[in-house]
């Protein structure tokens, strides 16, 4: 009987997923390549990536299983929050009659779940042979891996998905800008960083005869300034541009549609929407000058109106610096932005009890753009009312009238918290996708170098105990094969304990007295210490207790006196020597021997890699030092080596977060 998830967990599950909007999505590239990958790992013909969609698996990704065209299917297993690893699916009661079983012929079959970080199984990663056979422990390893690869895989393409939205969200607000246009009294057009006609309104389309669809996409001089005059207006946009010049009006001969020109007084105003650069132009006869006056109102108000949709802060400055307006986008309530007016960024931090280094640095800001007369950019990064810090991109242009004076600033920011964000979110999971990858790449590289010899040898006396008849032969031949099994099932183990120190972020911590567990790890090496004639020599007195994992600490002792004792000296007895430092918030462990030391010249930068050895030793796996870092990388820590060739060796681990 299927073992449904109870009506809470499904609810939540099943929102999972369509948060992912994952399901019925088209194919894409990277889930091919990692079901690809998967059945490359497993030397396994079919693989296949699965996602929950109520009580049915949707398959995002198929690889080798052309024949089988359905899309959803039952699971294949009942509890989806446990691996399935079956030698025969055909013979296995619980998928026997799986219609992806039979249609496929699947024998061998592995399925690792997808856990998200609310630990639900949102999905499935499989791998499936046409032959009975087993799957390696490696191979295993490797799946669940990869498995923890697709979740940030996921994680990265929602990101990607929000910021695709989040696009469209701004396109949609600049739509309602240029919908204002409309009500315009003068001439307005849109154009953007090209000087492509965006969008004109119904009194350029009068007072050029030119409906909006005849010169959407052309270059506006090309379109209505007679080409006499083209290099002139394109020589006005070029220094906006390179100098951030604010709004200037000019008289220039324009052109309709019939050919005849006439004079116009043209305002050109570059303008940041969304991060993006646009021109607001505004044309009108020399002849309606006499109507200016009693529509200097309209005016007014109409690029207020223009001012207040725009979604970014903008406030406009006297000389002074003194506020003389200020946007909705900038202080939403009306009350503040008209307590606001008049007021200096001092004055206006003192009155809402706000930190005045925030002033200060706009203070900076405005005097540069006062002396220079260019645009200055910058960044804001203060709290909000709720205590979240925000993030705003900010730019400051000096305004200047028709006789070149300086008449007041026009300053706007945009708010970059969220992309600020997103970035730091991506930069992450890059860094975790990053990470995987390598100890995914050093998962294979020690399984083909360490393990390949031990297996090829197993192999070769397998194959001689069955060709021999004579029984003291294959009596000798068995007691042969105990060392290589032993050899690898170590390599092996140790190997699996590097992984999931990387994996287990949770590991208890607790109150431990250093000298016990170095008494334990030496009682385990009293053999090798006495064999050997070894000096021990233990001050702990500056720090004789840390807060730390006892089993981190008990391998660390191991593996750094165990490394001692291995790589001895042959020209004098051992001695090692470990010491303790209480730093503020650490403690710094010294680990000392006379031995062979390691030349640093030759091996710095390989020193804790994963297989890297050098000395030559039989029972040398280079595994030891890379476990070392590993364990204490995890829990914050570091580690590094003082060493000269045959000289022996300093060993510095600092312990953080110690009180």
């Amino acid at each position: 009987m299927t073992a449904f998830p109870k009506p809470q967990d499904a609810a939540r599950l099943h929102s999972a997923v369509l948060e992912l909007e994952i399901l019925n999505s088209p194919e894409e590239g990277d889930f091919d390549q990692m079901s690809l990958l998967a059945a490359l790992l497993c030397e396994a013909p079919m693989a296949m990536i699965g996602f929950r969609n109520m009580d049915q698996i949707w398959y995002k990704s198929r690889h080798g299983m052309s024949a089988f065209t359905e899309q959803s299917v039952r699971p294949l297993q009942d509890d989806q929050q446990q691996s399935l690893i079956l030698e025969d699916a055909r013979t296995d009661p619980r998928t026997a009659a799986h219609p992806m079983v039979v249609a496929l012929d699947i024998h061998a079959l592995a399925v690792v779940p997808l856990l998200n970080a609310e630990g639900l199984a949102i999905g499935h990663l499989a791998v499936a042979d046409n032959k009975a056979r087993t799957f390696s422990p490696h191979q295993l390893q490797g799946l669940e891996i990869m498995a923890g690869q697709l979740i940030n895989m996921l994680s990265c393409r929602q990101l990607r998905q929000e910021h695709a939205k989040n696009r469209l969200a701004n396109e949609a607000g600049l739509k309602e800008i240029i919908d204002i246009f409309e009500d315009a009294v003068d001439a307005v057009y849109m154009l953007d960083a090209e000087l492509r006609i965006r969008s004109w309104n119904q009194r350029a389309a009068e007072l050029f005869g030119w409906p909006e669809e005849a010169v959407k996409g052309r270059f506006f001089h090309e379109a209505i300034i007679p080409e006499r005059n083209h290099n002139n207006f394109v020589k006005v946009r070029n220094q906006h541009v390179k100098d951030g010049l604010p709004k200037q009006n000019f008289e220039m001969v324009l052109r309709r549609s019939d050919g005849t020109e006439f004079s116009s007084t043209l305002g050109v105003s570059p303008t940041y929407i969304n991060g993006a650069l646009y021109y607001i132009i505004t044309a009108r006869e020399l002849t309606d000058r006499r109507i200016i006056t009693r529509e200097l109102e309209k005016q007014k108000l109409f690029y207020e109106n223009i001012l207040n949709k725009i979604p970014t802060d903008i406030a406009v400055f006297d000389l002074d610096h003194r506020y003389v307006f200020v946007n909705p986008g900038a202080i939403k309530d009306p009350k503040l932005r008209k307590k606001i007016i008049g007021m200096d960024d001092f004055e206006y931090a003192r009155f809402r009890g706000r930190d005045e280094n925030v002033a200060r640095k706009r203070r900076e800001q405005f005097l540069e753009a006062k002396q220079t007369g260019k645009v200055v950019r910058w960044e804001d990064s203060i709290k909000n009312p709720q205590g979240q810090t925000v993030t705003v991109l900010r730019r400051i242009f000096p305004v200047h009238d028709e006789e070149g004076e300086l008449v007041l600033f026009i300053g706007f920011g945009i708010d970059i918290t969220e992309r600020k964000l997103l970035e730091e979110k991506q930069s992450v999971m890059m860094k975790q996708l990053s990470a995987q990858n390598t100890q995914l790449l050093d998962f294979c590289n020690i399984v083909s170098h360490n393990l390949r010899g031990p297996l090829i040898n197993m192999s070769m006396l397998v194959e001689f105990i069955e060709e021999s008849n004579d029984y003291d032969e294959i009596k000798l031949l068995t007691s042969k094969l105990k060392p290589v099994i032993d050899s690898l099932n170590t390599t092996f183990n140790e190997l699996v304990e590097s992984i999931q120190v990387r994996q287990d972020m949770e590991v208890a911590t607790e109150e431990i007295v250093l000298q016990d567990y170095l008494q334990r790890t030496l009682d385990g090496l009293k053999m090798e210490i006495n064999k050997t004639e070894a000096e021990i020599i233990v001050n702990f007195d500056d720090a004789p207790v840390v807060n730390y994992p006892p089993k981190y600490l008990s391998s660390i002792f191991h593996n750094l006196v165990s490394n001692a004792l291995k790589y001895r000296s042959p020209d004098r007895k051992p001695r090692i020597e470990l010491s303790t430092r209480k730093n503020p918030n650490s403690v710094l462990l010294m680990v000392r021997d006379n031995g062979l030391g390691i030349d640093l010249m030759k091996h710095k930068d390989n020193v804790f890699k994963i297989g890297k050895v050098f000395h030559k030793h039989p029972n040398a796996k280079g595994l030891g030092l890379y476990m070392t870092k590993t364990q204490i990388e995890a829990m914050g820590g570091k580690i590094w080596v003082e060493s000269t060739a045959d000289q022996g060796a300093v060993f510095y681990i600092v312990f953080n977060n110690q009180q």
